[in-house]
């Protein structure tokens, strides 16, 4: 008898614990992310960008797993997203929201909170499973944490930043009905390479270029070389020194479609960092194009010239 009521005693006692215990628990953690706030909200706000950061798989537009778990997003905010975990025997939802930091950096705050059951019996179970979710917080905001500051996977393209090459360059700009390809750029590439060998100098880089239009109707092409010393200016080529300041580089692989794609991304880059240019972008010809037949394989970069921080 006395076994029974120690037994009774305690499942009382448990009892009232279990009504007593919390409804619902919280775990919010935050870290820094090195990705500005811009680009955070570009790859979020757009459920075709989700690929490229979200840190688990991707089973359609609304259902995600990570570690195995099925979470289903509910919202998708500007900053964040909503989301509930269908996989656990505990009710739970997911509130990720992201605050702009310093040097443009963005604050992650990851907020889990679990629903226990009215049932006391149940919620002690519950309790002691949820002990679990703080590490797996930490985990997911982490993994999400290396997507986001990995440039590739936010802006698709590498991109780096370093001082301009070459100072040195001879050019030559023609003016076009029509916007100019492959043909007309590599015409001009020919004019100048028999220019720079009629002067005894060398290219010592590959070409590069850039197509102005402020309309569908005119376009400018110029086209320069760099050289491993000064050439006179004529009637048809001129002489042109760039600062050997810093630069932001894309790489392209691929046809002027996989370029166009990738000039944009740089120009997201250098406004998601706040930087500002003292000189048109160019692109530069890494690939010589009438060599390498197939397009899959042309390398072409993005330069696009910044000042340097150290400057302000």
């Amino acid at each position: 008898m006395k076994k029974i009521g120690i037994l009774v005693a305690f499942i009382i006692v448990i009892t009232i614990i279990g009504f007593i215990l919390p409804t619902h628990k919280e775990y919010t953690t935050r870290v820094i992310v090195n990705c500005a706030p811009t680009a955070a909200t570009r790859v979020m706000s757009d459920p075709l960008l989700w690929k490229t950061w979200w840190p688990g798989e991707i089973i359609n537009d609304t259902s995600f797993t990570y570690h195995n778990k099925s979470i289903q997003i509910k919202n998708i905010l500007l900053n964040g997203f909503y989301a509930v975990n269908t996989d656990l025997k505990i009710p739970s939802t997911i509130d990720l929201q992201f605050l702009s930091a310093p040097n443009k950096q963005s604050e992650f705050i990851y907020t889990y909170t679990l629903y226990y059951s009215s049932n006391p019996f149940i919620k002690w179970i519950q309790f002691f499973q949820s002990n679990t979710i703080k590490s797996e917080l930490i985990s997911f905001l982490n993994d999400i944490k290396n997507n986001l500051e990995d440039v590739k996977k936010v802006y698709g393209f590498e991109i780096i930043e370093e001082r301009v090459p070459n100072a040195i360059h001879i050019s030559m700009k023609k003016e076009f009905s029509y916007k100019p390809a492959n043909k007309e750029i590599y015409s001009i590439v020919d004019e100048l390479n028999k220019y720079i060998t009629t002067k005894n100098a060398k290219a010592i880089n590959a070409p590069i270029y850039n197509i102005f239009t402020a309309d569908d109707e005119h376009y400018q092409l110029m086209v320069a070389i760099a050289t491993d010393k000064p050439l006179p200016t004529t009637d048809r080529f001129l002489f042109k020194e760039m600062v050997r300041g810093k630069i932001i580089i894309g790489k392209a692989i691929g046809s002027d479609s996989s370029v166009d794609q990738c000039s944009r991304q740089v120009e997201y880059f250098v406004k998601d960092h706040g930087r500002s240019s003292p000189a048109i972008q160019f692109n530069r010809l890494v690939t010589d194009r009438r060599i390498e037949k197939d397009s899959l394989n042309w390398i072409t970069t993005i330069n696009y010239p910044v000042f340097d921080r150290s400057f302000f």
